[in-house]
């Protein structure tokens, strides 16, 4: 091995929104950060938008699945894969809508609410959460309404004014509320006034595909430039190989450049680890060496179980009159939460949410919309294409899926990826609850399409396409190293300077998107390794729950 000389304060690995995160905080607070990044910068010309066949090239280049786009920086995901990754800086946020709802008071203590198997309360609750939700939200420049009566009061709390929800969004909302059913405009990771440089929203639509403007906010806008500014060395094709341990602290990490193929070893005083919830316990489970025959933090057996996706459908309605889908941002105009508390009566638990989402373009419709309703060649072609372009809608089913021991992520013994290191392995199968709370989450969608007055409906199923992209739970936050990775401060039991803060760490999934709630939760453990440090270097503080002095 060619070793390279490193140290630093705390090491970094992974540049989304949870080491991203972490890493602007310590570097605020004057700490030295390493962060180790296996994927490049992505420039806005490289983005879709910015190819003539933008809406292929979404399924190519920029497709979801790193088993389909198939690069260098990306590593392989076997078994029952719907993975929603990508390798680069600001990491999955590179691709994502910008939907920005907040998790509940509730699904913090659904352990207590529904007492099953699995399933734990969080060792956090939304109140000790709130200050540091508002503070990520400044950080990213968030556009929306303040006053949902489903969540806790904000008065007080800035926002860019919503994205316009065009006819699409005022039509579905006369809908909800002739069945008398909450809704309300969203927040959005999309910026409707300008900030730092960036354009303001212009709505020219699919978010999904990067932004033309620069008005989606991802760490790579709000997080990187501040960070490098004030010194943090920020590290592109950096594949971790393995995080080092020794004598029950972990010491760095050894990782390989891509580009020269040299390894080095970057030695660090404390450890975060944000590299999501597959690529997270797939790192863990390889730093296996001395004292951690199963892998770093693993002594329990948990890493890489209770893997939660969301369960999710599309649902496709079409009108006899324009609903304007396409015009407008992506980022979601509205939801609503009308079934998202549990009701035992329904025969499940957990609930869901309608996101109502914008339309793709022309090539998309032909090509069957969300839930492959096809157009047909030949005379028929353009007949369907009027019918169904302009005058569709979608909403997601978007609901909480139970936390199950063997939905988890292991290696895979066989496929490796361009390095040479173990693919990820996932085993995932849908538990009854979730299925039962799908199929009542797409009869209610349509029932308010019907309402609208929709003439065709179709949907995916609750597994075709499989469930939500969102990658969580498979390191979790809890009470006790009984039933968890890490304790509420995203310390690992096991090894007390270990951190992990990325979608691994929520104990819950909720119904709702958890990119600001893994944002929220890195701004408060960058807070809590600040004013920590030394306590943690010199391991005065051990990985419990209790409140340290100060906190």
């Amino acid at each position: 091995m060619t070793a390279v000389a490193n140290e630093t304060d705390v090491l970094v690995i992974g540049s989304g929104p949870g080491g991203a995160g972490v890493t602007l905080k310590l570097v605020e607070a004057g700490y030295r950060v390493v962060c180790l990044e296996q994927g490049p910068w992505v420039t806005p010309t490289e983005h879709p938008h910015h190819h003539r066949e933008w809406e292929i090239e979404k399924q190519r280049g920029w497709a979801y699945d790193p088993n389909v786009r198939g690069l260098p920086e990306d590593y392989p995901v076997t078994g029952f894969t719907t993975p929603y990754l990508m390798n680069n800086i600001g990491g999955s946020t590179m691709h994502y809508a910008g939907h920005w709802p907040r998790y509940k008071p509730v699904d913090f203590r659904k352990g207590t609410e529904h007492g099953l198997e699995g399933t734990i309360d969080w060792p956090i609750s939304y109140e000790e959460l709130a200050p540091y939700y508002d503070e990520n939200d400044a950080i990213y420049g968030i556009s929306g309404m303040v006053g949902d009566p489903s969540y806790p009061d904000r008065t007080g709390v800035d926002r860019d004014p919503p994205v316009r929800p065009g006819k699409l969004g005022r039509s579905f909302a006369s809908a909800l509320s002739s069945l008398g059913w909450h809704w309300w405009p969203s927040d959005n990771a999309i910026i409707t006034r300008p900030r730092e440089g960036r354009d303001a929203d212009i709505a020219a639509g699919n978010e999904l595909s990067g932004s033309p403007t620069g008005s989606l906010s991802t760490p790579t806008h709000t997080h990187w430039p501040k960070a490098v500014a004030l010194g943090a060395d920020l590290r592109t094709h950096a594949r971790v190989e393995q995080i080092v341990a020794k004598n029950g602290k972990a010491t760095g990490a050894i990782y390989l450049d891509r580009r020269t193929g040299q390894r080095h070893e970057v030695k660090a005083k404390i450890v975060v680890v944000s590299a999501n919830g597959i690529g997270t316990p797939r790192l863990l489970l390889m730093s296996a060496q001395k004292g951690h025959p199963d892998g770093l933090a693993n002594s329990n057996g948990l890493v890489g179980k209770y893997l939660m996706h969301h369960i999710f459908a599309f649902c496709d309605a079409w009108f006899d009159q324009p609903m304007e889908g396409y015009k407008g941002a992506f980022g979601a105009p509205l939801y609503s939460h009308e079934f998202y508390h549990t009701d035992t009566n329904r025969g499940f638990v957990n609930g869901f949410g309608m996101q109502v989402a914008r339309s793709f373009g022309a090539a998309f419709a032909a090509m069957g919309s969300h839930t492959g309703y096809i157009a047909p060649w030949g005379k028929d072609h353009r007949k369907f294409f009027n019918e169904h372009f302009g005058n569709h809608l979608m909403v997601f089913m978007f609901g909480e899926d139970l936390p199950v021991e063997t939905n988890c992520v292991t290696l895979d013994p066989d496929v490796k990826d361009s390095s040479g290191l173990p693919a990820a392995h996932v085993n995932w199968e849908p538990h009854p609850n979730d299925i039962a709370l799908s199929n009542f989450g797409i009869d209610r969608i349509f029932d308010a399409a019907r309402a609208l007055g929709a003439v065709e409906t179709n949907d995916t199923g609750v597994l075709n396409p499989p469930p939500a992209w969102h990658l969580m739970g498979t390191c979790r936050m809890g009470n006790n190293p009984q039933d968890s990775v890490t304790n509420k401060w995203h310390q690992t039991w096991d090894v007390p300077n270990l951190f992990i803060v990325d979608g691994s760490s929520l104990t819950t999934g909720g119904a709702v998107n958890p990119t600001s709630t893994i944002g929220a939760l890195a701004v408060r453990a960058g807070d809590y390794i600040a004013r920590r440090f030394s306590d943690i270097v010199e391991q005065r503080t051990t990985p419990s729950n209790e409140s340290s002095p100060g906190i």
